[in-house]
């Protein structure tokens, strides 16, 4: 019975002394505003809708598949999200794009079709270009996506309607 009675007193104090839980705060009635460095699309990316033809990648130019089809880009403004979706030489890809500071961009949560294509080697180099890209150059007449700024991984002509 004092064995009983001394752990019951222990316990007590026990949880005496430990920390109260943090209470979180409250909800503020006006949400966080969005950081300063959060950087504005790139005209040159997303213009009216552009898209891109990939005519180079990792130095080796693209040829166009037996159907005249070569992997594509483009970027589309979705609220605040800057979503890419395009072609990537068997399947259709989508995913979101994410640009940092001047000149940064990274492509996030891609995914594609799955249709089974005899030849997967330039689809798979390609999505392998997408998810190494850290950074691009984009004017009028190219795009060129890069790891580390150093050599293209990938150049992009616009597709011309």
């Amino acid at each position: 019975m004092k064995t009983r009675l001394c752990l019951t007193l222990l316990s007590v104090m026990l949880s005496a002394c430990a920390t109260p839980a943090a209470v979180p705060p409250p909800p503020s009635a006006n949400p966080p505003a969005p950081p300063a460095s959060a950087a504005k699309p790139d005209p040159l990316l997303i213009a009216e809708g552009r898209e891109w033809r990939l005519v180079e990648l990792m130095g080796q130019p693209v040829k166009p598949d037996a159907g005249g089809r070569v992997p594509t880009l483009s970027f589309k403004l979705d609220g605040q999200s800057l979503r890419v979706s395009g072609h990537n030489g068997c399947n259709g890809f989508f995913g979101q794009a994410e640009q940092g500071a001047p000149l940064r961009l990274r492509f996030d949560k891609l995914a594609s079709t799955l249709r089974a294509c005899p030849d997967m080697s330039l689809e798979q180099q390609f999505m392998q270009a997408l998810e190494r890209t850290d950074s691009y150059h984009a004017d009028t007449k190219q795009l060129q996506l890069h790891r580390a700024r150093m050599a293209p991984l990938a150049r992009f002509e616009p597709v011309t309607p």
